[in-house]
């Protein structure tokens, strides 16, 4: 055996072994074809979509859709509500659902009702979807106004009750201010550097370093329109210079990734609806260099790029474990 082959096998083996948690799974699909993509690529966990921008009975009707899948498939599904949950399972065999929304849109203006959707399973409230809501504003609005009084009582009921505050698609005054406000570490759960690619999605070098000092991290995604703009075809190299570069910024233990992997293309359709515009969000087919299957190559990756086995543990989930962890320690 080469020493290459022993170092692929050493690097399998670790992922075999440890909790792999992707921060960012938008399907929005009830579908058992998406979520045994992600648990046959061996993920343990995933930070599973419920809404991008539904108002209150709608997202109550997708939630609905999650319990109720899981409830039909025990053997292969939980949802998971704390880090215990997580690791069991791992020991099972079974993918666990973190559920997490993508705005804070369904909150209305109640921040109660963090509370509510915390019992009904949420763990994660992502504040803004890149236009401006209750809470503030989203990472397309040029005013780029702060987060609102309603955003900083609903960081306050998250904190309170457990829920992880993700900037992700934020704004990045509202995203200070949300650092500044929040008692508990906060993440970008699928975001890259915006010094490496200067996309309105990305993030800045102050935003890296100021959600590390909460504690918390930066997801690293893998929509090749917020990777680079050297080619339409992104390569892992190319995610991993966004690792590099939060690495660089906040340390190894600030990083995970957030992959961020549309199974279904008539997602474009969204860019009708304003949501996005077609400079900043191309005309399908998006060719990623990793998806909800593969997510091994990036370890494998992380390998050639001369991280150390504990360092590629982080990177893969444990960073976002710990992090997970001290949210609900803090309640």
């Amino acid at each position: 055996m080469t020493t290459d082959e022993a170092d692929t096998q050493s690097i399998a083996r670790l992922f075999r072994d440890s909790v792999i948690i992707d921060g960012c799974a938008p399907a929005l699909m009830q579908d058992m074809r998406t979520w045994r993509r992600y648990r046959d690529g061996a993920a343990t966990a995933i930070l599973a979509t419920v809404t991008t921008s539904d108002d209150l009975p709608g997202t109550i009707e997708r939630l609905s859709g999650f319990h109720r899948l899981v409830r039909s498939n025990p053997d292969e599904l939980m949802i998971a509500e704390s880090v215990a949950d997580i690791e069991q399972a791992k020991q099972d065999g079974k993918l666990a659902l973190v559920l997490q929304f993508q705005n804070g849109r369904p909150l209305g203006r109640d921040a109660g009702m963090v509370e509510l959707y915390q019992r009904m399973g949420v763990s994660v409230i992502q504040l803004t979807y890149n236009h401006r809501n209750n809470l503030g504003d989203g990472c397309m609005e040029p005013e780029n106004a702060g987060l609102s009084q309603f955003g900083r009582q609903v960081v306050r009921e998250m904190n309170r009750h457990g829920v992880l505050v993700d900037l992700s698609h934020t704004g990045e005054r509202t995203s200070l201010d949300a650092i500044e406000h929040s008692d508990s570490p906060v993440v970008f759960s699928h975001a890259n550097a915006k010094s490496v690619h200067n996309h309105p999605r990305n993030i800045t070098d102050e935003q890296i370093s100021k959600v590390a000092a909460t504690g918390g991290l930066v997801g690293v995604c893998a929509f090749p329109a917020f990777i680079t703009d050297k080619t339409d075809r992104p390569s892992v190299d190319d995610v991993v210079a966004h690792v590099d570069h939060v690495v660089q910024v906040a340390g190894i233990d600030h990083v995970g990734f957030g992959v961020d992997f549309f199974f279904d293309e008539g997602y474009w359709p969204n860019i009708e609806l304003g949501n996005w515009s077609p400079g900043d969000w191309p005309e399908p087919p998006w060719h990623y260099p990793l998806d909800g299957s593969n997510a091994l190559d990036l370890a494998l990756k992380l390998a050639d790029h001369g991280y150390s086995q504990a360092d590629i543990g982080k990177v893969m989930g444990r960073n976002l474990l710990r992090v997970l962890a001290e949210v609900a320690r803090n309640t």
